[in-house]
Parts: C-alpha cells; sequence; structure tokens
C-alpha cells in the first residue's frame, strides 16, 4: 500500500504549478518530464508516463516517460495506436477521474484486449489519470507497476486528482502554443501563394481596429503596408466606397452579435486608383477581454462582377434590341399583378406581331430584318410611358406591359385602345432600313388584367389569342381578347388531342381524286388524307392540316401517307392495267420537304414498296419556297434525277415569283381552285387562269386546273389551252378500292366519256 504525507503533497501541487507557470513554452517539454518522473519515484512506480490523444485520427501515443532502472520503455511501442484495441479502457476514462487496476489479470472478460496489452508490458497493476482539455478526456497520465499490486488511499488519489488538474493546464497551454505556430506557419506559407489577401481583424470594445496578421498581398492589391495595418486597420477600411459603407460595417456588426461567418462584397479603390469589387469572407471568435477577432480573407471579384452582369444580360434581355427578354418579361409581369391587386387599378398586355416580316427577310435579307426589329423596338420604348414594360419574345414579337389605368373596365379598355393606338402609328411610320424605304404594319391583341383575377400563364395565352384575331382580321388592326376566342383555343386543343390519337390508332386514310385530259381519259390521280373522327365524323383536311404542321405531328404522318400510296402504286403496277400507268400526286408540306433526310426516305421507301418512280409526283405549295432557294432546288434536282415530277400547287395565292420559276426544276403549275370556282362570272379570275396557262406554256410547263365542278367551267378552261383537270365535275376524292373501280369503268369504253 502507497503511503504519501499530505502536507508534503500540497507542497508538491504547489511547487509544480509555480514551476509550469513559469516555464517558457519551449521549456514545458523539460519541466513536464521532470514532474512525471518524480512523481513515479513517490508512488514507486516503474513506469510513469503521459499519453496524449490525437481526436483527427482517432489514435494515441506516449509523449512522456520515465523508467525506473531495469523497467523497458514503452513510447516507441506506443505511437499511433488506434483507440479502438482499447474500448473498455476508453469507457472507464470516460466515466472515472482516476482508474486504479489492483491486478491485470483479474480485469473483467470485456478487458480482454486491455488484459494482453498489458502482458506484453509485464505490467502487474497500474493507475491511470484523466487529462481534461476543453472538458473532454484529451490525455492520460500513467503509472505502472511490474512486480507489486498498487492501491491507492484516498488522500494519494485525490492529491492525482489535483496533479492531473495543473498538468492539464499545462499541455492544454502547450497544444495551443503548438496549434498558433503551426497555424502562423501555414499562414505565412500560404497566403503569398493564395491570390488575395489573408487577414486577421480585431475589433476592441472601445471600436480600435487592427490587423494582428495580413498577408504581403495587401500592399499589391491596396497599396498599404502590412506593418501599418497590424496598428490600426482603418486606412484599409476608409477605401471603401462611401455608398457600400454602411452595408458593410452593418455586416460586421451582425456578425459580431450573431457570431456567425462574416460575407459580403464591396467596392473599393485600389492603389492604382481603379475602383474593384472586393469579395470579404471571415469567421468570428470572440476573445477574454471581449474583443473581437474575424479570420478571413479579401479578394477581387471585378472580373467575376462583370461576367456576372454580361451573364444577366444575356439571361434576361434580348441581344439584338437590348429589350427584356421572355424571362425577365415574366417577372415583369408578375410585379405587374401584384401591383394591380395593391393599387386596385388595371393594367394590359399587349402583343404586337410585326405583318409580313417574313418578306423582308426573304426579299432584303436577315440583317436588314434585323435593322427593322431594332426600330421597331427603339420605336415602342418611345411611345409608352417610363413605367411600362417593352419585351421582344423573339422573331417579330414584341409584348408591352401597360400598368395604371382605372378601376373600370370599359375605361381601362378606352384608354389602352388609345395607348395602342398611338403604338400602331409609331410603326405604321416609314422605316429608313440602310437605305431601303419600308413601310410596314402591325398586328395587336391586347387583354387587361385586374387583381389578380387572371394567372401569369392566362394572360400570355389570352394576349396571344387576340393577336392572332387581329391577323385574321386584316392585319394592322387592335383587338380585344374576349371569351369566344377562349372557346376556339379550348376546341383546338381538343382536336389536336383527337387527332395524335387518330395517329395511334390508325383512323386516318388516303382518297384518291382522279385526274384527266381534256378528252377526260384518266392519266393521274391526287392522293389526299382523310380522317373520320369517331366523335366528329369526317373532319375537314382544312383543320386538321394546319393543325399538324403548327404541332409537328405533319412530318409523321406524312411519311405515313407516303408509304402508303407508293405501296398502292406498287400494287397497282403488278395488275398491268390503266392503273398502273397513273401518275399520284402526293401533297408534301415544308416542314417534311425541308428535312435534310427527305430525299433518302423517298428513296428508302420506294425501294422498300418496289413502286416506281415514273409513277409518283411530288406536289409542294410556294410555302416551300421561301427559305434557302439553292437548297431548295438541290433538293427537286434530287427528286427529278430520280425520275420523280415536281408539281407546283395553288400558284398565284402565295410568295408568287416569276424568279423562282425560272430557277426551279419544276414540271408543272396547278391553277388554285379559288380562281376556277369563278372564272365564268368574275373577269379577274379568268384573266389570273389565262396568264398561268400562259406563263405555263412559255416556261415548257404542263397546267393542271383543280377545283373544275362544272361543264362550262371544263369548256372555258379547254379554250384558254388547258389540258389536265381535277374537281368534282370528273369524280370526289375516293377510298381506293372505289377508285379503281372507276379506273376500270373509264378505261373499259372506247369512246370519249361523258363526264
Amino acid at each position: 500500500m502507497v503511503k504519501a504525507v499530505t502536507l508534503d503533497q500540497r507542497e508538491f501541487v504547489y511547487r509544480l504549478s509555480l514551476s509550469l507557470a513559469r516555464s517558457k513554452i519551449d521549456e514545458l517539454d523539460g519541466s513536464i518530464h521532470g514532474l512525471i518522473a518524480e512523481l513515479g519515484d513517490r508512488l514507486g512506480a516503474d513506469r510513469a508516463y503521459l499519453i496524449m490523444f490525437e481526436e483527427a485520427s482517432q489514435t494515441i501515443s506516449i509523449t512522456h516517460e520515465a523508467c525506473r532502472k531495469g523497467a523497458p520503455p514503452q513510447q516507441e511501442a506506443i505511437q499511433n495506436v488506434p483507440m479502438a484495441r482499447f474500448p473498455w479502457l476508453m469507457d472507464q476514462l470516460q466515466i472515472l477521474s482516476i482508474l486504479v487496476i489492483p491486478e491485470v489479470e483479474e480485469l473483467p472478460s470485456d478487458a480482454e484486449e486491455e488484459k494482453l496489452e498489458f502482458r506484453r508490458e509485464s505490467i502487474r497493476s497500474l493507475v491511470l489519470v484523466g487529462l481534461k482539455l476543453e472538458g473532454q478526456v484529451s490525455g492520460i497520465l500513467g503509472f505502472d507497476f511490474l512486480d507489486q499490486s498498487c492501491v491507492l488511499d484516498r488522500e494519494t488519489e485525490e492529491f492525482l486528482l489535483q496533479v492531473g488538474e495543473v498538468l492539464g493546464a499545462s499541455v492544454h497551454r502547450q497544444i495551443l502554443a503548438s496549434r498558433n505556430v503551426r497555424f502562423e506557419n501555414s499562414l505565412y506559407r500560404y497566403s503569398d501563394q493564395f491570390p488575395g489577401v489573408i487577414f486577421q481583424f480585431r475589433m476592441y470594445p472601445d471600436g480600435q481596429t487592427t490587423f494582428p496578421f495580413i498577408s504581403n498581398r495587401v500592399e499589391d492589391m491596396f497599396g498599404l503596408a502590412a506593418d501599418v495595418l497590424s496598428k490600426d486597420a482603418r486606412p484599409l477600411l476608409d477605401l471603401i466606397e462611401d455608398t457600400d459603407k454602411a452595408s458593410f460595417f452593418k455586416k460586421v456588426d451582425e456578425s459580431r452579435r450573431r457570431m456567425t461567418p462574416f460575407e459580403t462584397d464591396f467596392r473599393a479603390r485600389k492603389c492604382d486608383g481603379a475602383r474593384a469589387w472586393i469579395e470579404a469572407r471571415s469567421v468570428p471568435a470572440r476573445l477574454a477581454d471581449e474583443s473581437m477577432t474575424w479570420h478571413g480573407y479579401f479578394f477581387d471579384v471585378t472580373d467575376r462582377k462583370q461576367s456576372e452582369s454580361e451573364i444577366e444580360k444575356l439571361a434576361f434581355y434580348d441581344p439584338l434590341t437590348g429589350l427584356p427578354n421572355r424571362r425577365l418579361l415574366r417577372d415583369r409581369l408578375a410585379q405587374a399583378l401584384t401591383g394591380s391587386t395593391r393599387d386596385h387599378d388595371h393594367g394590359a398586355l399587349v402583343f404586337i406581331d410585326l405583318d409580313h416580316f417574313k418578306n423582308i427577310n426573304d426579299s432584303a435579307g436577315h440583317l436588314t430584318g434585323d435593322e427593322l426589329l431594332i426600330q421597331v423596338g427603339e420605336r415602342l420604348r418611345q411611345t409608352v410611358r417610363a413605367w411600362d414594360t417593352v419585351a421582344r419574345l423573339g422573331g417579330d414579337e414584341f409584348v408591352l406591359i401597360l400598368k395604371g389605368f382605372p378601376t373600370d373596365t370599359a375605361n381601362a379598355a378606352a384608354r389602352v385602345e388609345k395607348v395602342c393606338e398611338k403604338v400602331r402609328d409609331a410603326l405604321n411610320e416609314p422605316y429608313d432600313l440602310n437605305g431601303i424605304e419600308y413601310a410596314g404594319t402591325p398586328s395587336i391583341g391586347v387583354t387587361l388584367f385586374y387583381d389578380h383575377t387572371t394567372t401569369l400563364e392566362e394572360l400570355l395565352s389570352q394576349a396571344d389569342m387576340a393577336m392572332f384575331r387581329a391577323k385574321e382580321d386584316g392585319r394592322n388592326c387592335i383587338r380585344f381578347y374576349d371569351s369566344m376566342m377562349q372557346k376556339k383555343v379550348s376546341e383546338r386543343l381538343a382536336m389536336e388531342s383527337d387527332l395524335r390519337s387518330a395517329i395511334r390508332k390508325d383512323q386516318l386514310a388516303v382518297h384518291y381524286q382522279v385526274l384527266v385530259d381534256e378528252k377526260g381519259n384518266p392519266v393521274g390521280a391526287e392522293a389526299l388524307l382523310r380522317w373520320q373522327c369517331p366523335g366528329r365524323g369526317m373532319v375537314s383536311p382544312a383543320e386538321f392540316i394546319p393543325l399538324a404542321e403548327e404541332t409537328g405531328l405533319i412530318e409523321s404522318i406524312g411519311y405515313w401517307v407516303l408509304e402508303k400510296v407508293l405501296s398502292r402504286i406498287a400494287s397497282w403496277k403488278n395488275r398491268g392495267d390503266a392503273l398502273s400507268e397513273l401518275q399520284v400526286s402526293v401533297n408534301v408540306s415544308a416542314r417534311q420537304f425541308h428535312l435534310p433526310s427527305f430525299c433518302s426516305t423517298v428513296m428508302a421507301l420506294l425501294r422498300k414498296t418496289g413502286a416506281s418512280p415514273r409513277n409518283l409526283k411530288v406536289e409542294i405549295t410556294e410555302s416551300a419556297l421561301a427559305y434557302d432557294l439553292e437548297l431548295v432546288e438541290e433538293t427537286l434536282r434530287t427528286l427529278r434525277s430520280m425520275g420523280i415530277r415536281i408539281s407546283l400547287d395553288d400558284f398565284g395565292t402565295g410568295y408568287s415569283s416569276l424568279g423562282y420559276l425560272k430557277r426551279l426544276s419544276l414540271d408543272e403549275l396547278k391553277i388554285d381552285q379559288g380562281f376556277v370556282r369563278d372564272i365564268l362570272d368574275d373577269p379577274n379570275d379568268a384573266a389570273i387562269a389565262e396568264t398561268i396557262l400562259a406563263l405555263a406554256s412559255a416556261l415548257k410547263l404542263s397546267a393542271v386546273a383543280e377545283g373544275v365542278e362544272t361543264k362550262g367551267q371544263l369548256e372555258r378552261l379547254v379554250s384558254m389551252g388547258c389540258t389536265r383537270f381535277q374537281g368534282y365535275y370528273f369524280s370526289r376524292p375516293l377510298p381506293a378500292l372505289e377508285f379503281e373501280k372507276l379506273i376500270e369503268k373509264a378505261s373499259g369504253e372506247r369512246k370519249r366519256r361523258a363526264w
């Protein structure tokens, strides 16, 4: 049993405290080692040692050790040993301030790992005192007895606990000093490599500010020496722009009060006089004297701020006109809706579309078209009030958000219409487009909003519908949204859904309308798409074909039609009768025609079906020619090189030009039925039909008159020199089997048919 004199113990603790307190940091190691050796002698231990825990790696290592002569040292053996190897021991030290093990061999079964280690070290008995740093057990003061069993009395246990507290405080002091050294070394090592300025900023209770540490790059950035700022931070703080100072110090105060990271951007003058955006980030800590310190950095982010500004401009503004784009428009509209609710007044959303804008691009080129858009944007800006918004959606579509109209709807509508009339008048004024004078007109659609009764999406849709109605009513006019437009849109959406279903369920069909010569003999046919909808009955192509083109369904429908027709042509060819001689026309939409794969698709279907290209005629409308004429001509030449004939449908109703007739590889012009319908009653229609026939003859093209419904029309066209006809006078479009019977009947007659 170990005995100690209480007075001696008190004197030892006093002497120990005084010695360690007076020791400089670089002397602490020696003082601690002497203390441990003296304690080991007092207790009669064979080994006395200090073990420290490494929290980051969860390991333990002996840092100081004093051994009695003959006792083997363990310091080298116990370095970076995982704590997990000794779970029982770690648990005990968290519970007990001092752990006495009189006999190692009597340790419980859950201390088996510890027992093996103690045996390896030849330990019979040991005493372990836990050292607490910042409230956590972070070390052990230990004593090993190799040949005797150690049992402590209460006074000695209390003595060792007091020693442990004094020793723990000194070890904590040593650790903190070591951390500071490592921190300062790291700061000096990396600060010059960091592109910004690393700092430690201190604010005293009286308001004085210093930079205890600031990297030398502060002189490169701000022209101020680090040693000056270490005594007074004001020279650097004075460089902050006056407009940003209040925000800067507000964030400093908020960080101080809440102990939260300090993060801000501010503008400051650099050493060369330039204004720069500076980013500051730091973490606060409160010191014992109630002063505050922040560790962080300054960084010049001027380039990033400029990039962000450019990105914002690209994201929210149209690059051509500089007007807000669709994204910013939605934000402005949301604000206008909120303002309408708050102020109880009307606002208006106005859609503007330039009439015939496409003609400018096609005739004068895209650069001229762009110049027109720029001038339109500028006129709109000058026409509306400062608090209104002018935006460009894309193409030739512009949008206005007008605000601040009366609560009364009729009054508001009248005021909005006056603004729109002013806009229309401004856009009707002639334009000087790089020396070319151009007079254009707009179609304007308007919808009102008030007190948030309509959603943003609904407003956009309503204004768009109103604009389309303005176009339908003759262009260069102003139309307001009403419920009838909504009904039409709902019907259109329902028809789109039914059309998609029809494609999936194979509800579409191809009918054939006969084409005859001047003697009434069948010489060809036109394939016409028909849709028998279960819920709608027979749907007119004039309704669903434009819808298919708008929604992109026309491409898959066009492919299906082409495959069906070529398969039918192949089956007629195998019959070897009159049907095998017919040339069948297939209407191809502009969208399908301009697909890069169109020619290869036609070629592949010809091979797949076995149809002869000599029996196929591709019909295109004038809208297909309103693109790159060189590309169009290349496609036409490729088709004709296969043996396919090319027909230009509805000639005279679209973007007609003698120039493209001369340049393009065409075989046939089709006179639109609109000119044929009144050919007997309207001299203008008769003149147009006769002109088209003369033009076709001059260009060595054949001509077909569509929509022939009476004998009188037929005779008038024959007298004009027309030799090909199509219309209800001869036959309506028929399903394939009925069409075959019609041709068989006609071919069986030897004399001229009495149509």
